[in-house]
Formats: structure tokens, C-alpha cells, sequence
């Protein structure tokens, strides 16, 4: 199960609200926070698994960078940069009978990321 930012700070909300001092020690409890998850959103199905990795993940995040966002750059990297497109374009100009899975080796790609290129870029 994927979680939504809505749901994800309102884990993180949960979570810090339920803390409890005890002896100069915080402590949390993901039971209370998960009672109150279900509560707010009763049509999601939840795992108890999934939602404590989740919730550990984001509070972890949560206290590294002030957000549940992913860390810039976390993502894939784009492989359909503007010089690629441009070095596609040219093959193409030249070669306009290249097959694509030529053109995926000569551009060092994969073949569908060479006709997403071919779709998209250059229509």
C-alpha cells in the first residue's frame, strides 16, 4: 500500500501527539497512532507491517529534513535528457531506417526509453 502525503503527516502528527514522557524518555506508541489512522480513514486497508515501515521511514525523514517529502534526487534518474533526445534526432536524420533496437545500443539505452524518445520527443 502506497500512503498519500495527507495520510503520511497525519501519521507523523499521530505519532508526536501519543508521546508520552516517562522517566525523562519519550515514547511512542504505533498501536495509538494506528487506532487513530483507522479512525480518520476507515475505507483504507491497512497492514500493520507496512504501516509500521512506513510510519518509521517518515518519522526517520521526518527528523533528518524537517519533511515527509522524498530527499531531492532519491528518484530514478532521468535518461531522457535534452543531449540524448538531440543525439537520437541526428541518428535519426541520418539513418532514418535505424531499428530501434539499434538505436538503443548506439545510444547505450533501453529500447523502450528509445521510443519513448521517438514518441515523445520527436514525435
Amino acid at each position: 500500500m502506497v500512503y498519500s502525503v495527507e495520510q503520511k503527516s497525519f501519521m507523523i502528527e499521530s505519532y508526536f501527539r501519543n508521546g508520552r514522557k516517562i522517566n525523562d524518555e519519550w515514547s511512542y506508541s504505533i498501536q495509538d497512532c494506528l487506532e487513530e489512522f483507522r479512525v480518520e480513514f476507515p475505507t483504507v486497508a491497512v497492514d500493520y507491517k507496512q504501516f509500521r515501515e512506513c510510519l518509521n521511514y517518515s518519522v526517520k525523514l521526518f527528523r533528518e529534513t524537517g519533511s515527509i517529502k522524498r530527499k531531492d534526487g532519491s528518484g530514478r534518474s532521468k535518461k531522457r535528457t535534452p543531449e540524448i533526445v538531440d543525439e537520437v534526432e541526428v541518428i535519426m536524420e541520418n539513418q532514418p531506417k535505424t531499428s530501434l533496437r539499434h538505436l538503443s545500443q548506439q545510444v547505450n539505452l533501453s529500447v523502450e526509453t528509445c521510443r519513448t524518445i521517438l514518441k515523445k520527443d520527436l514525435h
